[in-house]
């Protein structure tokens, strides 16, 4: 059964190419020994490909299906998994580097708890969680009561965080280093595109 997931990425506008700036300023800024890495809710590919790029070995996994399938037609370098619920298939400190770029926000806060502590596990001594969350002042998703109002996306689930949420969220973290970015969409000033980005060392 297709998820609004699965419809966004059949759409030719959801294949982005290109790597968000503010997660290449961060992979800049660490070097863990474990080179192996997960782009966690992959999407497009377009972070894994970075992370190859940058000489991990990469795995990459999403919970639309339809992505997936698109993904590994050709025997990509990289393995793309299908990972339809919180049960990962991953091993204790398997990576020692994972990605979330824009996921949490789209689960209920305590299934993305569920999310965060199975990664965790999954993640390394020593080892980082990058990631991104949209941040309480936003406006772009149209939210009413956790659905979005975006065509693309119309019906899905999202929530906003409070930098004291944020903070609380990741408290399991040894280290926590968080940014903010906001823009608006080209055309619309009126609305905002609000996220925390974050780099966490276990």
């Amino acid at each position: 059964m297709k998820n609004v997931w699965d419809e966004h990425y059949e759409r030719p506008k959801s294949k982005l190419s290109f790597p968000d700036e503010n997660l290449v300023r961060l992979l800049s800024r660490i070097q863990p020994k474990n080179r192996k890495a997960l782009d966690f809710g992959c999407g497009s590919g377009r972070h894994s490909y970075l992370l190859q790029n940058e000489g991990y070995f990469v795995t990459g996994c999403d919970n639309s299906k339809t992505t997936i399938d698109l993904l590994n037609e050709g025997n990509p370098p990289i393995r793309f998994l299908h990972t339809p619920d919180t049960d990962l298939p991953f091993s204790p400190k398997e990576f020692g580097l994972i990605l979330s770029w824009g996921v949490f926000h789209y689960n209920q806060r305590e299934e993305a708890k569920k999310l965060l502590s199975s990664l965790y596990d999954s993640l390394d001594t020593g080892g980082y969680l990058l990631g991104s969350i949209r941040a309480d002042g936003d406006t772009h998703l149209g939210l009413t009561q956790g659905k979005m109002n975006l065509s693309d996306l119309s019906g899905g689930y999202a929530e906003t965080y409070s930098l004291e949420d944020l903070k609380s969220f990741l408290s399991i973290f040894s280290k926590v280093s968080i940014g903010y970015s906001e823009r608006t969409p080209l055309g619309k000033l009126e609305e905002r595109i609000c996220h925390w980005f974050f780099l966490a060392e276990k």
